[in-house]
């Protein structure tokens, strides 16, 4: 395995955290010039809320969890609510492909993964700052640090 090449879950994960903090940013500017109170939980919440970023997971990951829950398999678990929605949004769109257009599993979880878009970021709000500090700092753009509460 070449190490210098991401594996496909990481480079979704880095356009996500990349589509984050970008909209984030344009949000916080666009609220500081309107002298909004608690700008970065504001600007936080509405980029959560308003993002459309690609669904951050791997094909066979994908395959597992969706041919799991198409199963309606109860003892299947997941680790937090947002990760619960995040698939149980993908697997709809899996299932609605497989009746509308007759195809299998693999082909529909293909199209969702390379051309749908989530309905919004699929993320806590202390994961989501903590991705925002982080590419901030990569990018050297100067916002204000903290904690958002």
């Amino acid at each position: 395995m070449n190490y210098l090449n991401k594996s496909e879950s990481a480079q979704r994960r880095d356009t996500r955290d990349r589509e984050l903090t970008e909209l984030y940013c344009e949000i916080y500017d666009n609220l500081r010039s309107r002298r909004v109170k608690n700008l970065r939980r504001v600007a936080l919440e509405i980029a959560l809320a308003t993002g459309a970023p690609p669904y951050h997971v791997g094909y066979d990951r994908a395959c597992i969890v969706v041919s799991h829950l198409l199963r309606h398999d109860t003892s299947f678990s997941l680790k937090s609510t947002v990760n619960q929605e995040m698939w149980l949004e993908l697997t709809s769109k899996v299932e609605c492909l497989m009746q509308q257009g007759k195809m299998s599993m693999s082909r529909a979880i293909t199209l969702v993964l390379e051309q749908c878009r989530a309905s919004r970021f699929y993320l806590t709000h202390d994961h989501a700052w903590a991705i925002i500090k982080r590419m901030l700092r990569l990018m050297h753009i100067r916002r204000p640090y903290g904690r958002v509460a």
